[in-house]
């Protein structure tokens, strides 16, 4: 092949790919036969090829959410721990005999004992009324 019959196959090409966008854009396209038979089927795909879209935009949104909450559940866990460890270090005998200096208390030295009654002579030993 010459490059002239080159070039000259290569505009057709051009040419019919125009033409079948000018089809396309006006809608000429769409009065043909075999078009108009299988309107329902095009429309059917048409909404499917809207809900598949819809629907990558709604896993996405998800995936999203997916990674901010988990972002929230580390910061709130690592907040209660350390919380936890305040808590633990207050709670601790010697902060605690610590902290009630303040209020003019002390630290009890003796160790606490057990009042046992026996229910059914308790009232016996009380002092009546008179």
């Amino acid at each position: 092949m010459t490059t002239k019959n080159k070039k000259a196959k290569a505009k057709p090409n051009k040419r019919s790919f125009a033409r079948g966008v000018n089809v396309i854009l006006s809608g000429k396209f769409l009065t043909r036969e075999y078009v108009q038979s299988n309107l329902s089927f095009i429309v059917f795909m048409v909404a499917i090829m809207v809900v598949y879209i819809g629907y990558g935009y709604f896993a996405e949104q998800n995936l999203k959410d997916l990674a901010k909450n988990q972002s929230e559940l580390q910061e709130v866990k690592a907040r209660n721990l350390s919380t936890r460890a305040k808590l633990e270090q207050l709670k601790q005998q010697s902060q605690v005999a610590e902290s009630i200096k303040d209020l003019g208390l002390r630290e009890s030295t003796n160790p606490p004992f057990v009042i046992r009654v026996d229910r059914e002579n308790a009232f016996e030993n009380l002092p009546a009324n008179e």
